[in-house]
């Protein structure tokens, strides 16, 4: 006698392939874990696609493009060649203090704020504020980094006035610049970047520390994605240009003022020609130094403190490690010279106030 088999439900089905999909993806997973490819794609001048380069490390933001993912401590050795550990507001450094009396002042900038390579308490912003809490005693000074590899003038505006007001900083120290006059990849500077909505952008946060989901967008970007543009080229769409990285610079001074805060404007040194290189010509440094100008040409406009460390920086040939290969972050020494001509110009605004 024959058994009629019973027709298996379309839900069934539907469950028994997910069920399938999930256990392929976790062999996958465990698979690449095991082998460990090199899953990196070094596509870091198209700002939609930080999070590609280090996605351990970042995420991306619907308005900020990236950010850093909160309350890790990074172990992609290709990062950098130290860990970092990040506090649960996406930043380097201890958690903020609930001090109400302390006067904080928030240092927001690039990896040269950040200090990419050094060491956490060799760092200009955690010396700075051991400094100034030797030099005024009377006075509890906390010092908060807000730098944030990669970031432009466009991105720390919105960053200020998005959520780094929320500390109630008494003072902003601002310096930006390097990653400004970067050539814009694919020709869209940020300020005319479009990201996904909300949604897709979590949901692509999820996945995106998948090895998977990494090694995917590697294949499939390696088949798009367009040559490196030079650091040095004059011409060409940057990703902020020179009038918008002024209004930039003023628009941060006008947020920081209106919230009853002091803004510094500070200027973001790279090694010199005389001192590293010997004599040349150097198109980057030319860039560097017309982005350098607006700094000064804003601080006067506004009429608030301006601290040229490049001045101070052309007095040494001992502040970079690799001036060749890396003309940008300065090392521990650079981040000391840095913490002392700060701390002379602002110790005396502290003081007054």
């Amino acid at each position: 006698m024959s058994v009629n088999s019973q027709p298996v439900s379309l839900k069934t089905r539907l469950i028994a392939s997910v069920v399938s999909l999930v256990l392929f993806m976790v062999v996958i997973e465990l698979a690449l874990a095991v082998i460990s490819p090199n899953l990196y794609h070094r596509n870091q001048f198209f700002p939609r696609n930080r999070d590609i380069d280090f996605p351990d490390v970042y995420k991306r933001d619907a308005r900020l493009m990236w950010r850093f993912r909160p309350g890790i401590t990074t172990s992609s050795r290709l990062f950098s060649n130290l860990d970092y550990t990040i506090n649960s507001l996406g930043m380097r450094g201890p958690e903020p203090s609930d001090d109400p009396g302390a006067y904080r002042i928030i240092a927001l900038g690039n990896s040269c704020t950040f200090g990419w390579g050094v060491p956490l308490e060799d760092t200009w912003v955690r010396r700075l504020e051991r400094l100034l809490n030797e030099q005024l005693p009377g006075r509890k000074i906390e010092l908060i980094n807000a730098g944030v590899p990669g970031y432009s003038s466009f991105q720390g505006k919105r960053y200020l006035a998005d959520e780094l007001l929320e500390l109630k900083p008494d003072m902003v120290l601002v310096m930006f610049g390097n990653n400004d006059h970067y050539p814009a990849g694919r020709g869209i500077s940020d300020s005319a970047q479009q990201l996904d909505n909300s949604l897709l952008i979590k949901a692509q946060n999820l996945l995106s520390r998948l090895r998977l989901y990494q090694l995917l967008r590697k294949l499939l970007l390696s088949l798009s994605s367009d040559e490196l543009p030079r650091l040095d080229e004059l011409g060409g769409v940057k990703r902020v240009s020179r009038p918008e990285f002024f209004s930039n610079l003023r628009e941060i001074v006008g947020i920081v003022r209106k919230a009853g805060a002091q803004p510094v404007l500070l200027v973001p040194p790279v090694a010199s020609l005389e001192g590293y290189f010997g004599e040349g010509i150097s198109s980057f440094h030319q860039l560097h130094k017309v982005y350098q100008q607006e700094i000064v040409r804003a601080s006067q406009y506004e009429a608030v403190p301006l601290i040229d460390l490049q001045a101070v920086f052309d007095r040494y040939n001992t502040l970079y490690n690799s001036a060749a290969d890396d003309p940008i972050h300065f090392n521990s020494q650079g981040h000391a010279v840095a913490a002392e001509t700060i701390a002379e110009i602002i110790a005396p605004l502290i003081g007054t106030q």
